[in-house]
């Protein structure tokens, strides 16, 4: 990501997809904690704020918008996505298959800018689809224990804190 190789990244986020192209939530879900941004964050801030950097400007050139962001306005973009990360754990490729999906014009089109907060009410929608997708996974897994026999019912704790703690 750091060095801007479009078909690397496209190549890597295949593993957080489905066959139909749709981000696979539970693939992301694995992604451990010390991964993901905000651990990213404390270790070396100016390294991630760059590696966002680098993936916002990216797709910003995909867009063919007549007035896009300047460099300055995409480095406090990235710090503005990495100061929320932590409300949801977010991961490098949430970011990344994000702007996949807004680049397609699956959050609606783009016409002639992109500016903050028009970026993030859009990435808010990914966040929204992605806190649904934990929450068929919570479902489906009470769904599965209610239907073993009584005494494999046992959730221990350390079962319930990992699936919180990688959302």
């Amino acid at each position: 990501m750091v060095t801007g190789n479009k078909q690397e990244i496209n190549i890597i986020l295949r593993s957080y997809k489905n066959d139909n192209g749709s981000v696979c939530f539970p693939a992301l879900f694995g992604i451990r904690t010390e991964e993901r941004l905000p651990s990213l964050f404390k270790r070396d801030p100016a390294q991630i704020v760059s590696t966002i950097s680098v993936g916002l400007t990216l797709s910003f050139e995909s867009m063919n918008l007549s007035r896009p962001m300047n460099g300055s306005q995409i480095t406090d973009l990235a710090e503005t996505i990495l100061d929320s990360s932590h409300e949801d754990n977010l991961a490098l490729e949430d970011i990344m298959l994000f702007m996949q999906k807004l680049i397609r014009g699956e959050y609606g089109k783009l016409y002639e800018s992109m500016d903050i907060p028009k970026f993030m009410e859009m990435f808010e929608i990914y966040r929204e689809e992605r806190w649904q997708a934990v929450n068929r996974l919570h479902e489906e897994r009470q769904v599965q224990n209610k239907a073993l026999p009584e005494n494999s019912r046992l959730v221990t704790l350390r079962d319930l804190m990992t699936v919180k703690k990688d959302i």
